[in-house]
């Protein structure tokens, strides 16, 4: 017992120098930088610390509001000039200087709560920020078919020795898992990771036909989880918040074979939002970081620049098409040690 809780005690001290190292990396970089450069801070959802939707959700996916107010304070307090990734850019592309650290707000999907607990923190500092809208989820009780999978795996347990969710349960097991037990978050994510291997229409099937075949997992959420239009429009009334596409079904993109629905998810979803009266600016973000060759193509012909899942400053010229972020959550982002280093840390 004494040698676990040594070697566990060395591993907290080693990791705790690591990222030590990455923070000072990171200010050093923040401090030094001399040629223009451009960090994007990029969040999902933005909820308290015991809100109920937490329960299910993945790891990687929420914030608490006390986190991210510390996040736009330090980086004011450390130089960044706060500027909407839109303006950036067009800024870049016409030559016009660029302040030395810029830094610049996105949120991915278009939840509910980046209004209720991340807008107010945006005017209280009057950041300006992004959001990547799914335009055919708006306006509706939609759940992500990751958040399905968490409710059925932590809520549900009981139910899933049922045949009707056969396809679930193998991957479950594949996971090392018991089925018919409750899973935590984390063994949750697990088997998310795994379902990945098929796409997103098929998993939407599949739960579709397991609601059918088991009513009482067919009932309404009782919370609205995406955002509206009275809620949209608001923020943009502002002039803190601008719009960007994120298709319009959340589908990854390399798993869309059919040409026209791949028109229909890159393409027509920013038509979707401009007959919305959001006046999006001519930004795609990649839903998981997938794209096919022919996805950017598509994306290359109707927008100016593009966000993905990698990780990294970006330095002037930018790649407009390659726009690196850093995603933060709770794992990364609830102290400062934690926030500076995931800046710092090798890429």
């Amino acid at each position: 017992m004494g040698g676990f809780f040594r070697v566990n005690l060395i591993r907290q001290a080693a990791k705790l120098t690591f990222n030590s190292f990455c923070a000072a990396t990171s200010l050093a970089r923040i401090k030094l930088t001399r040629s223009p450069s451009l960090l994007i801070l990029t969040y999902h959802r933005v909820l308290p610390e015991g809100h109920s939707a937490r329960k299910i959700e993945q790891p990687g996916m929420v914030i608490s509001p006390s986190s991210l107010n510390q996040h736009l304070t330090l980086m004011r307090s450390l130089g960044a000039t706060f500027i909407s990734l839109g303006e950036w850019l067009e800024a870049a592309e016409r030559g016009t200087n660029l302040p030395r650290f810029s830094v610049a707000v996105t949120f991915d999907d278009g939840w509910q709560d980046n209004y209720q607990y991340a807008y107010p923190i945006l005017k209280k500092h009057e950041v300006p920020s992004t959001i990547f809208l799914v335009s055919r989820r708006i306006n509706t009780g939609w759940q992500f078919w990751p958040e399905q999978i968490l409710d059925l795996l932590i809520n549900h347990a009981d139910k899933l020795r049922d045949p009707a969710l056969a396809w679930l349960a193998q991957d479950i097991t594949r996971c090392g898992y018991q089925t018919g037990t409750a899973l935590t978050n984390e063994q949750a994510d697990a088997v998310i990771s795994r379902l990945k291997s098929l796409d997103d229409k098929t998993i939407e099937e599949h739960l579709a036909n397991t609601r059918s075949a088991i009513p009482e997992l067919g009932e309404k959420p009782l919370e609205r989880h995406l955002l509206n239009d009275d809620e949209l429009l608001e923020m943009r009334a502002s002039g803190l918040v601008t719009y960007g596409a994120h298709t319009q079904h959340h589908y990854r993109l390399n798993r869309l074979k059919d040409a026209d629905r791949l028109q229909q998810e890159i393409v027509v979803c920013q038509d979707d939002l401009k007959d919305k009266g959001l006046n999006p600016v001519s930004i795609f973000c990649y839903p998981n970081g997938d794209i096919s060759s022919k996805g950017e193509e598509l994306v290359k012909t109707h927008y100016s620049a593009a966000c993905t899942t990698e990780r990294g400053w970006n330095q002037t010229p930018a790649k407009p098409y390659g726009l690196r972020r850093f995603n933060f959550h709770d794992g990364n982002g609830s102290s400062v040690l934690n926030f500076l280093a995931t800046m710092g840390r090798p890429v």
